[in-house]
């Protein structure tokens, strides 16, 4: 990303496929890049390697995991069109690509987008090719969010972006399609890239390139158009798209200048185009979140959630290039940020965050390089594409991180139990069955205690105030009632269950 276009304000439209909304976030340079492969964070190994400018992974109910690859466009050459696209930089006259900025040449376009599944035994195959992709140097645009439903693979395709009203569309483009599990075939759900060419709910110019999607308990199908800036929603058996909210600019952050005249993609007001990309589906509506447009300055972007009504209201703010959101088994929101901040001379890593219940995040994966995609298997580990853009020949990985998101009644190997005043500490505990747990006792109160496993008869030693021991366990599935041999000591309420479950 050279200097001047770094500067710009909503991005640059460059032939058919940049934009202000456009989920590019290909604007990284080479230089970027760095010398050979960065490190894997701590706790994560590859899982599938060699992918396509990755986007989306989704889980299957049998362990089987997907991810979708964007491509890398054709063999079919796209001409800019006779009067291009204006841009910040020079109205009416397409941006240059100036000597050691990012790959380029002209935009192409066919049908190089594909999704891969790793089987539970990670072997890596391709289930569905030939689906539509664009390409623009580094740029690119194809299959994108990917989900699981009622063993149905449901898959949201990209397409042209700003492109869109100048070229036909290609089968599948801009559209939701359902994926057969077995024979890999592609069928047709609704074809959203035709809804914003006709009726273009966001005012200013027609642009759509399909982004996140999700499931509903009932089956309708939620999807946003990163391009067009909106949310919508299709019924569970395919059809007709019906607009959830349009989403509107996001204001310039504090002490960022704009552009003398202020945004020329958004008739001149000072503010960035949301462009909303993941989703997840909540009780009464969805969480959506934004990347924000370029420059994509850190903190700009949001977590909002559109009720059923399409009211938008905010959830979290003060993030970075929002592409993704996922629900953990500990019930708490994930996003991934694709880069931290992109503003440098080299864009910084990208990380996943935790939501917390005040809007706040913490970094439970940092380092990551451009992340995209995330997704939990049901042990909690966070599955996480990254290169999701390729600089230079494609090199998408995916990630597995253990125990980002383990359930809070999950089945524990190691659990800590206090003994106080006639009561356990927790007194209702959850172990993994048929493997050996150490139970780590600690006497916390003032009296003699101890933990004594009823049913098969495991006794701890008796602990005087301040002493701690180690029980090492093995157990069978079922529920198992503990208590103090204190006399008097059950009686007082000193009694709680273990449940060793699978």
């Amino acid at each position: 990303m050279n200097a001047r276009r770094r500067a710009i304000i909503v991005g640059v439209a460059v032939g058919l496929l940049s934009s202000s909304s456009a989920v590019a976030l290909q604007e990284a340079t080479p230089e970027a890049s760095p010398v050979g492969p960065p490190p894997l964070p701590e706790g994560c190994s590859v899982i599938a390697s060699e992918l396509v400018n990755p986007r989306f992974v989704a889980v299957g109910d049998d362990g089987t995991i997907y991810v979708s690859e964007a491509g890398v466009g054709g063999d079919e050459v796209l001409e800019p069109p006779a009067d291009p696209v204006a841009t910040p930089e020079s109205p009416g006259t397409p941006a240059p690509v100036e000597e050691g900025g990012p790959p380029s040449g002209p935009a192409t376009r066919g049908t190089t987008g594909q999704v891969t599944m790793i089987s539970p035994d990670g072997e890596q195959s391709v289930l569905a090719g030939e689906l539509p992709s664009y390409a623009m140097g580094i740029e690119t645009a194809g299959p994108a969010g990917i989900t699981v439903a009622d063993g149905e693979i449901l898959l949201a395709v990209g397409g042209a972006g700003p492109g869109t009203a100048m070229v036909d569309a290609l089968p599948n483009e801009n559209s939701v399609v359902s994926i057969d599990p077995e024979s890999g075939e592609a069928t047709l759900l609704a074809d959203i890239g035709a809804y914003e060419r006709s009726d273009n709910h966001d005012p200013f110019n027609i642009d759509s390139n399909l982004y996140g999607i999700d499931v509903a308990d009932d089956g309708t199908i939620y999807v946003n158009d990163a391009g067009g800036n909106t949310t919508y929603r299709v019924p569970a058996e395919g059809g007709d798209p019906e607009v959830l909210a349009v989403h509107p600019g996001i204001p310039l952050p504090e002490g960022m200048e704009g552009p003398p005249g202020g945004n020329p993609f958004r008739d001149g007001a000072m503010e960035l185009d949301p462009v909303p990309t993941g989703i997840l589906t909540v009780e009464g509506g969805v969480l959506v979140g934004y990347l924000s447009g370029g420059p994509f300055p850190p903190g700009a972007a949001v977590i909002v959630e559109v009720a059923e009504d399409g009211a938008i209201s905010d959830v979290a703010t003060g993030l970075t290039m929002v592409v993704d959101l996922a629900a953990g088994p500990d019930d708490q929101l994930y996003a991934s940020q694709i880069s931290t901040n992109f503003l440098g001379e080299m864009p910084e890593p990208g990380n996943v965050v935790r939501i917390l219940e005040d809007g706040s995040q913490e970094v439970v994966v940092d380092g990551l390089m451009l992340p995209n995609g995330i997704a939990f298997d049901e042990n909690g580990d966070l599955l996480v594409v990254v290169n999701s853009v390729s600089l230079g020949e494609p090199n998408g990985q995916l990630l597995r991180c253990e125990g980002v998101a383990e359930a809070a009644d999950a089945p524990a190997n190691e659990v800590t139990i206090a003994l106080d005043e006639m009561t356990y500490t927790p007194r209702d505990v959850t172990i993994k069955a048929g493997t050996d747990v150490t139970l780590h006792l600690v006497n916390e109160g003032i009296a003699t205690h101890n933990l004594t496993i009823d049913a098969p008869g495991v006794r701890g030693e008796m602990l005087a105030a301040g002493e701690e021991m180690e029980l090492t366990v093995n157990l069978p599935e079922g529920d198992y009632s503990i208590g103090c041999d204190v006399p008097g000591h059950r009686i007082s309420g000193m009694t709680g269950v273990i449940h060793a479950v699978p």
